[in-house]
């Protein structure tokens, strides 16, 4: 018995210990950006819309006028690219940019750095935990539908309570950004891991903050290698906390203990009744296997 019951407390232990990993590996900041390039073009750093957008994640002149890559000319929102670039990390042309995924990927931090900066300053962080057409508002929630309308369309939209949503080129309303890209770790960009929609401690990615000391390019750092709490992290970018996703864990494991309980019962009821063991013997299986259920109950639950 005591050995089964090792190798039980065993067993559970290794499900919760991945079931937690994958809870909160699902919700990082580089998670962020891989579903913002699916959606934008498939993670495909070559592509040229029809709309002049161009690279993952589909940057636009103002998009990289803002980011400090490219000079603000008489049509900056045009796309049609006849102005001239800033030359900043090496990205001197269009086709620099189209062949260069990593560089594509700091160029999207640079924006976002820029773009929690305008939620910041126009005082939309307060609207986070708030409901506004049925979609409960998170921080990652809100840097997509900056990235998609800009920071003054998101504005819009938050301060009419939902009345005015703004669109994109292609029609796409921001309420559909806001809700996908919902409850992921912004830490790197928003530079805290409040829970609430204060302003909080530490600074966000500007620049090149993201190149370590060595010079190499890492876009999901800390821009200033402050350590977070995971917990409050999670917390920050799902919207549920810990305490509630080890209820739904306990929950489960009691699930699967009451379950594993019925089928020794069962078996050992099956057993009796061909004969195979005595009453005494079922009796005895059961009741050990109710007492380890019992046991791994308590220490579950408590």
């Amino acid at each position: 018995m005591n050995t089964a019951m090792t190798h039980t407390k065993r067993t559970l232990g290794l499900v919760l210990l991945a079931f937690s990993a994958l809870v909160f590996a699902a919700y990082q900041y580089s998670d962020y950006l891989q579903a913002l390039c699916t959606r934008e073009s498939a993670c495909n750093p070559g592509i040229l819309n029809n709309n002049g957008f161009m690279g993952s994640y589909q940057m636009g002149e103002s998009a990289l006028i803002d980011a400090g890559y490219y000079r603000r000319d008489a049509t900056p929102t045009s796309n049609d690219w006849q102005g001239s670039w800033t030359g900043k990390n090496g990205i001197s042309s269009k086709t620099d940019f189209l062949a260069s995924p990593a560089k594509q990927t700091q160029a999207i931090n640079d924006y976002n750095a820029v773009q929690w900066a305008l939620i910041t300053s126009k005082g939309l962080l307060p609207f986070v935990g708030q409901t506004i057409n049925g979609i409960v508002l998170t921080e990652s929630g809100l840097l997509a539908g900056a990235h998609l309308v800009g920071a003054g369309g998101l504005s819009k939209f938050l301060h009419s309570g939902g009345q005015i949503v703004p669109k994109d080129a292609n029609k796409v309303a921001v309420t559909q950004y806001i809700s996908k890209f919902s409850g992921y770790d912004i830490a790197p960009v928003s530079g805290h891991a409040s829970t609430s929609g204060g302003t909080g401690t530490g600074s966000a990615i500007t620049g090149n903050s993201l190149v370590d000391a060595g010079g190499s390019y890492d876009p999901y750092r800390l821009a200033n290698n402050t350590p977070i709490d995971p917990i409050a992290a999670f917390q920050s970018g799902s919207g549920v906390s810990y305490g509630e996703i080890n209820q739904a864990i306990q929950a489960m494991i009691s699930l699967i203990l009451l379950l594993w309980a019925a089928y020794v019962s069962w078996g050992q009821f099956r057993l009796w009744s061909e004969g195979s063991i005595s009453l005494m013997v079922m009796q005895s299986n059961i009741v050990k296997a109710a007492v380890l259920m019992t046991f791994l109950l308590f220490i579950v639950l408590t």
